[in-house]
């Protein structure tokens, strides 16, 4: 939760101090806008449900997982639009550590009530788990501290998610010259449709010309 509120913080701010125009964000169009809102809607659930110990590693991880494919296939529909590569990147390392971990590796790190640093048990859920030593790719897990008084733990791919936010702000706030690409594109209509049509040949016949000798 913190992290989205300093990338929310973060990205506002860049838009800011680089004159963006925040209303040039109602101008950008997502294609397959479907697969996030039922990516997003699975692990929403996921949250909500209480699985039976034997279903989190089964039923849960393959839930969590296709949530992640219906997520990743938004990014790569999108990909032309800057910013989603870069999320698409740390989407794709979540999944990637949760998948072969069945679950997000977490250190049991948090802050009590007095905002000192304390150990906690970390509960297993169908997205995160306590780490251990023998984790792939561990290193990828929640295991990144926020700076106290945050209480959270982040990962790698979510900072990198953070960045990619943050550049699709600051290039959909960037302004547009509409109507330079509306002359622009006339422009080259009328230069294809010069180019198409053929020049029209002359039917006049040329007879010869005889003079008297």
């Amino acid at each position: 939760m913190w992290l989205l509120v300093l990338t929310i913080g973060a990205a506002v701010l860049i838009v800011i101090v680089t004159w963006g125009d925040f209303r040039e964000l109602t101008a950008l169009r997502f294609a397959g806008i479907w697969l996030l809102f039922a990516g997003l809607a699975i692990q929403i659930a996921l949250e909500f449900v209480e699985f039976d110990a034997d279903q989190i590693e089964t039923v849960g991880y393959g839930l969590l997982m296709v949530s992640y494919a219906f997520i990743l296939s938004f990014c790569f529909v999108n990909l032309q639009t800057r910013g989603f590569g870069v999320i698409a990147v740390g989407i794709g390392l979540n999944a990637l550590v949760i998948g072969l971990n069945q679950g997000m590796p977490t250190v049991n790190i948090e802050n009590n009530a007095q905002g000192n640093r304390i150990e906690k048990t970390i509960e297993q859920t169908v997205k995160h788990r306590p780490e251990t030593d023998d984790d792939l790719l561990g290193v990828l897990g929640d295991t990144i501290v926020l700076p106290e008084p945050l209480d959270s733990v982040v990962s790698f791919g979510d900072l990198i998610m953070a960045v990619g936010i943050c550049e699709l702000v600051y290039y959909g706030t960037r302004h547009r010259r509409r109507g330079a690409n509306r002359t622009q594109g006339s422009r080259r209509t009328n230069q294809t449709r010069a180019t198409s049509t053929p020049r029209r040949s002359s039917t006049r016949s040329r007879a010869p010309t005889t003079r008297p000798s």
